[in-house]
């Protein structure tokens, strides 16, 4: 069994923020703000929906396949948690590379897609690494885990949870951290970017056997990373499955408006491919970027403000919640290499502010953290109700 340390600086995320500077924006000024765009010149839909001669023109499946693959993989964690049994290093690997087409026989569906390949490149090996560390951590698995001691710890409402010696929690780093490396990442950096919408693709020509162009293709490729349903809105209480990215823009939208922001700007973007009005495209698109960044970091900002409120009260509960903080902050350096706020190196200050060793991270650090975030993405308003 390897045993790495897992997670220190380490080349992956040097390679990560070299990658990510050269492409980094940090000049604000022109960031867009929502709804300034004109959408007169194409007509949006009410929900996410395109027809073509009488048949829909949008396809995401492979989206939800890895969203579906995240999922089961979370719950692999969760499930020898709960039955103290061991985790193999082995079948996260096949889950991640999606082996067989079911995950080494560990999904419960079958798929061609994969969540390795879609995963920036840089952060493959690291979550390889993490496997190993989680099958290393489960040996714990009926260990009270402290201060330099892997093993289970349990929150106030009795559910248990796998961390390693620094107190990172599994299935938060696993679910979280590759719904940054890889959805968010597609989303932002991939399929928003030149080279998958940009004016040199085709958006005159259908796929062949498709009902729709490479450039309409992409852009819903986008959207299905989010994991919204297509009639997803502000206060939504419909019947869609809302997780990912989607759930946690539905549990700030009261104080931030961001469904609608979202929604609509993806709405508005894939009505003016179809229209072939890149302008109104270019701006949705800017719009999209800065939604998703603001809906992350007000992720971060709620987290750490239970942290806060938590204190000493209940330790399970204290580091389950800086595990979510944590990697929350991390897919922020995945933003658009265009379009984003915050440069990757500031990220990587701020996650170094933060610190790797859970136990020992502190009140000041965590507000110092809360006050950036908020003043980068305007949330002083809300910064303490989220």
């Amino acid at each position: 069994m390897k045993n790495p340390t897992l997670f220190k600086m380490t080349a992956y995320s040097i390679a990560l923020s070299m990658t990510l500077v050269a492409c980094s924006k940090d000049d604000d000024d022109d960031m867009p703000k929502v709804n300034q765009v004109n959408d007169s010149k194409v007509e949006t839909p009410a929900t996410y929906e395109f027809q073509r001669n009488g048949s829909s023109s949008v396809s995401y499946s492979g989206q939800t396949d890895r969203l579906n693959q995240v999922a089961e993989m979370k719950a692999y964690i969760q499930d020898a948690t709960d039955n103290e049994t061991s985790i193999s290093e082995q079948d996260l690997i096949a889950m991640f590379r999606n082996s067989g087409d079911n995950g080494g026989g560990n999904f419960s569906f079958t798929s061609s897609k994969q969540l390795e390949n879609k995963t920036f490149q840089a952060d493959q090996q690291y979550f390889l690494d993490l496997f190993a560390s989680a099958a290393l951590a489960s040996d714990s698995i009926t260990v009270q885990a402290a201060d330099g001691k892997a093993g289970i710890l349990t929150r106030s409402s009795g559910s248990k949870f796998l961390v390693d010696t620094n107190g990172h929690e599994f299935t938060q780093a696993i679910e979280k951290g590759l719904m940054g490396a890889t959805f968010f990442y597609q989303i932002a950096s991939v399929y928003l970017s030149d080279d998958k919408i940009g004016d040199a693709v085709n958006n005159t020509d259908l796929e062949s056997g498709k009902n729709y162009t490479a450039m309409e293709h992409h852009m819903d490729e986008a959207f299905g990373y989010v994991g919204a349903p297509v009639d997803f809105k502000s206060n939504y209480n419909g019947t869609g499955n809302v997780r990912y990215w989607a759930k946690y823009s539905n549990s700030y939208d009261n104080l931030i408006g961001c469904n609608d922001n979202l929604m609509d700007a993806f709405k508005t973007a894939r009505a003016a491919i179809t229209a072939k009005e890149m302008e109104v495209k270019e701006e949705q698109v800017a719009l999209i970027n800065a939604e998703m960044e603001k809906i992350i970091a007000a992720s971060t900002i709620h987290y750490i403000n239970e942290a806060i409120q938590i204190g000493n009260s209940s330790e399970g509960d204290r580091i389950h919640v800086l595990s979510e903080a944590y990697y929350f902050l991390k897919a922020l350096k995945y933003a658009s290499f265009e379009h984003r706020k915050i440069s990757a190196t500031q990220v990587q200050s701020l996650l170094d502010t933060f610190g790797i060793n859970m136990w020992q991270v502190s009140t000041t650090d965590l507000n110092q953290i809360k006050t950036t975030l908020s003043n980068t993405y305007e949330l002083d308003s809300v910064k303490d109700q989220l």
